[in-house]
C-alpha cells in the first residue's frame, strides 16, 4: 500500500519545525516519502516513523463538550465569592495617573527609610489596650516604630482594622491613625508571610467599606487616604484583585 497522501513531506517538515519551538530535538529521524501506515515496524527507526505519523494526525487543540446539567444535583462543594471589597463610588474614584504618582512616591520613601535603619527590629510588646487612643493623638516617631518586629507591625494593622470596623457610616480614618498606617506599610518586609498577606488584605477591604459609606458631599481629604492605602496594598504588595 502506498503512503497516506494526507501526510506530505512539506507538512511533516512544518510540523517538525513547530514542535521544536519549545522542546529541543533529541533524535533526528527523517520521515520517508514511501511511508506505509499499515505496515508493521521492523526496527526502531520504523517504529519512530509510526510515532511521528500518529503525532501529526493529532489535533493541536482538543476540547470536550460536556453537559454539566447532570452534575448539578450531585454538587457538594459551593465556592462563595468574596464581595467584601467595595468598589469605589464615582465621587471617590482615584485616577490611574494619581495612583502611579503615589506608588512612585511610596517606593522612593520606602527606600529612603530602609536606608536609615541601622538596627534589626526586635520590639514585640506594646500596650494594645490603649493603643488606638495613643495613635489617635500621637504620630509615630522614627526611633519607635522602626524597632517594632514584623509581627508587631502586623498586629498594629489588625488593631487599626478593628478600629475602622467600629466607625459609623460617613466617618473616616483620622490623620494621626493614617500616619501610623503609612509608616507600617513602609516598614513591612517582603515577601509577605501568609498572616501578613491576610492582614493587609482585610485592612484594604475595610478601607473600601469605609469609603463606600462616605456621602457624595464628602470632602476629598476624607477619602484620599483610603484610596492611598488601597492603592499601595494592591499595587506594591501585589494584591491586584483589590485595586481600583
Amino acid at each position: 500500500m502506498e503512503a497516506n497522501s494526507s501526510v506530505s513531506r512539506s507538512e511533516s517538515e512544518s510540523s517538525d519545525e513547530e514542535c521544536e519551538g519549545l522542546l529541543k530535538l533529541a533524535l533526528k529521524v527523517d520521515f520517508p516519502e514511501d511511508f506505509n501506515p499499515d505496515s508493521v515496524p521492523q526496527n526502531g527507526e520504523e517504529y519512530l516513523h509510526h510515532v511521528m505519523y500518529e503525532r501529526r494526525r493529532c489535533k493541536k487543540l482538543v476540547t470536550a463538550n460536556i453537559d454539566t446539567d447532570k452534575f448539578r444535583s450531585k454538587q457538594t462543594v459551593h465556592v462563595s465569592v468574596d464581595d467584601s471589597k467595595k468598589k469605589a463610588p464615582a465621587h471617590c474614584q482615584p485616577t490611574d495617573e494619581w495612583q502611579t504618582e503615589k506608588l512612585q512616591d511610596f517606593k522612593e520613601f520606602r527606600e529612603y527609610i530602609h536606608s536609615r535603619i541601622v538596627e534589626e527590629p526586635t520590639e514585640t510588646n506594646f500596650d494594645e489596650t490603649h493603643f488606638i487612643d495613643k495613635i489617635k493623638n500621637e504620630t509615630p516617631a522614627f526611633s519607635v516604630i522602626t524597632k517594632y518586629s514584623q509581627s508587631s507591625k502586623i498586629r498594629i494593622l489588625q488593631i487599626i482594622t478593628k478600629y475602622l470596623d467600629g466607625l459609623d457610616p460617613g466617618e473616616t480614618i483620622c490623620d494621626s491613625v493614617g500616619t501610623w498606617v503609612y509608616a507600617v506599610l513602609t516598614l513591612l518586609e517582603k515577601p509577605l508571610s501568609p498572616s501578613c498577606c491576610y492582614t493587609i488584605r482585610e485592612f484594604a477591604k475595610k478601607c473600601s467599606v469605609v469609603r463606600f459609606n462616605l456621602p457624595e458631599t464628602v470632602e476629598e481629604a476624607a477619602y484620599t487616604p483610603l484610596n492611598l492605602y488601597i492603592c499601595l496594598i494592591a499595587k506594591y504588595f501585589d494584591q491586584l484583585d483589590l485595586a481600583d
